[in-house]
């Protein structure tokens, strides 16, 4: 009996220091995060930031873009013709609306594939007309199968990227490395407090970690605050690097059910299995987690692939309480665990008023009135 005795505190002081985990965490406050729909024109407006502030958010993640191309991989951004909220003004302005605001900033770069049109001798096209259309398509496709493609594939997903061979993936790292370390020099002259490393590039995070572990410490040393990496939702347990990053960051975008109208009871018990899952990454490593994007859109299925922003289908409905149920379903399921660090809600539109056609902006619509309930309780 005395040998039993010992073993059974063994196993209550082995719960307990399981239960207890000590996360670093150089954030101060709970992040209640919305990231930010750039407009294709500017100037920005104080109303696409004061409004995030009415329902309570405290961080707004800013979000400049750039394409890689398959020709010659050159990574460019911050070029004429592109849509204004993607480029460098904009981030600049973004910064400075967030905090006259009282916003904190996340910035986050993104990476799409595309290809360099730079020399396709483009026809003159009549947008009016039909055949013209389709010899102005017809062309560009011509130029394209033309070209040498240096990346495997034909996805246009950033996490499907992957060059050929070890020399295309030296060009390519060194021209990633030159967009990424452009911004952290930015986040840091101007004292962003959070910035984001990279998002959604599942292939080179899980077969090229080394290159991350560099880049890590490069954006050490030209910025000074904490880092972050954006990890897909099917791969984030994946990761290598977690324990060399300031947070775990989760693109998430969990499937919670497959049903046309689910319930909010079938919507939070679709949580109970991710929510075991990223408890454990977290204790594993010491570091909270940011959902660094979450959300969902005002349509039928809408727990079925929230990751696709193209599954409306015909037959389809708009259906506004169930986008509300699924942002219900997170808060309530893994809000206030200790571990939970916060989130970035994607993504909340530049202008008032609900659009006919899905989208995952709450603004507006009865979501909005779950993330203030939840973004102004403490």
């Amino acid at each position: 009996m005395k040998h039993l005795g010992l073993i059974l505190l063994c196993l209550v002081c082995f719960a307990g220091c399981q239960q207890t985990v000590n996360f670093t965490d150089p954030l101060n406050t709970k992040v209640k995060g919305l990231v930010f729909t750039g407009p294709g024109r500017g100037p920005l407006q104080d109303q696409m930031f004061s409004s995030m502030a009415q329902v309570g958010s405290n961080f707004v993640a800013v979000v400049p873009e750039a394409t890689v191309y398959r020709q010659n991989l050159k990574v460019v951004y911050d070029f004429e013709g592109q849509w204004f909220g993607e480029r460098k003004q904009a981030t600049l302005e973004g910064i400075q609306l967030a905090r006259q605001n009282g916003l904190k900033v996340m910035l986050k770069p993104h990476l799409t594939i595309g290809w360099d049109l730079s020399d396709w001798e483009s026809p003159e096209v009549d947008f009016q007309d039909s055949l013209s259309r389709i010899n102005y398509i017809q062309s560009q496709r011509a130029f394209r199968e033309s070209q040498e493609n240096r990346i495997e594939g034909t996805d246009y997903w950033r996490g499907a990227l992957m060059t050929k061979n070890d020399q295309d993936w030296r060009v390519f790292t060194e021209q990633y490395e030159r967009y990424i370390l452009d911004y952290a020099r930015i986040a840091d002259s101007l004292k962003v407090e959070l910035f984001c490393i990279g998002t959604e590039m599942k292939r080179t995070a899980l077969e090229k970690p080394e290159f991350w572990s560099d880049l890590i410490a490069r954006v050490r040393e030209v910025y000074s605050g904490p880092i972050v990496y954006a990890a897909n939702w099917d791969s984030y347990d994946k990761i290598s690097f977690w324990s060399e990053l300031d947070y775990i960051g989760v693109d998430a975008y969990f499937s919670l059910s497959k049903l046309r109208d689910p319930d909010f009871a079938v919507l939070k018990s679709g949580w109970e299995t991710y929510r075991h899952k990223l408890q454990r990454l977290a204790r594993k490593h010491g570091k909270p987690i940011i959902l660094t994007e979450w959300g969902y859109q005002n349509e039928d299925y809408v727990g079925a692939e929230p990751w696709d922003n193209n599954r409306f289908a015909e037959g389809n409905e708009l259906n506004n309480g169930a986008q509300r149920d699924a942002y219900k379903s997170m808060f309530e399921s893994i809000w206030e665990e200790p571990w939970m660090k916060g989130v970035f809600v994607w993504r909340w539109s530049a202008y008032k008023g609900i659009s006919r056609a899905p989208n995952y902006s709450p603004r507006d619509k009865p979501a909005a009135e779950v993330l203030k309930d939840w973004f102004t309780k403490d």
